[in-house]
């Protein structure tokens, strides 16, 4: 298995679908989300971002929630159970009350085990260039919806990576070389406020090259604190 995990699997996930515009306002879907331009736990987005993709890219194939939503690593603790950090294709699983969750959607990691790259510079242009390509407004759209309300504008939480070093393992996801590499990606990242106790659901509808269509849902079992 190897680039851009969305375009794989577009292949196997279909239904329907019509954009909308115009902005959140601070309103609607956004209120549930921090800020693309925010800090979250004294982290920018793009920090978040890197953090995600040590992480993902980190568990080995046989237990990857981007292969297996149903995989126990999905909905994870990180830092300490700062946060929640949620596989990409959806999960079903509890997390804590209030505690902040964090999920990426489509997105292009370049390494330079997977020969895209040599140095940071080279990987950032890589990483910007193929998202650019695969997932432009006129080739991606996707409509996400959080607890029925419409996050809106969606694209202003697309960042790109400072670059980091991930340890590839031996089973990874890419088949790329394991070991420690540079890496940068570019792609849609979430960082959610914490919910309240209860049935939640993050639900995206994603319309790829004007013909495939499909959805992805997040549904979680928010427990309020012993």
């Amino acid at each position: 298995m190897r680039r851009a995990g969305l375009i794989v699997w577009v292949a196997v996930l279909v239904l329907g679908l019509v954009p909308s515009a115009g902005a959140d306002g601070g309103g609607g879907g956004g209120r549930f989300v921090f800020p693309a331009d925010s800090s979250p736990r004294g982290l920018t987005y793009p920090q978040w971002h890197g953090l995600y993709q040590i992480w993902l890219n980190e568990i080995p194939a046989s237990e990857n929630p981007l292969l297996d939503p149903l995989s126990p690593r999905n909905c994870e603790p990180m830092r300490g159970g700062d946060v929640v950090f949620l596989g990409s294709f959806g999960a079903d699983c509890s997390v804590p009350a209030g505690t902040p969750l964090v999920v990426g959607t489509a997105s292009w990691e370049c390494s330079t085990a997977e020969g895209l790259g040599e140095t940071f510079r080279q990987l950032r242009r890589c990483a910007n260039e193929n998202f650019d390509r695969d997932f432009s407004p006129e080739i991606f759209y996707q409509k996400v919806l959080i607890d029925g309300v419409h996050l809106k504008r969606s694209r202003r939480w697309v960042s790109v990576t400072p670059g980091e070093i991930i340890d590839f393992p031996e089973d990874n996801i890419w088949d790329a070389e394991p070991g420690p590499s540079r890496s940068v990606s570019k792609g849609f990242l979430f960082v959610l406020r914490g919910m309240s106790p209860g049935e939640h659901e993050v639900f995206a509808k994603v319309l790829f090259e004007g013909e495939h269509v499909f959805d992805v849902t997040w549904t979680l079992h928010v427990e309020a604190a012993a």
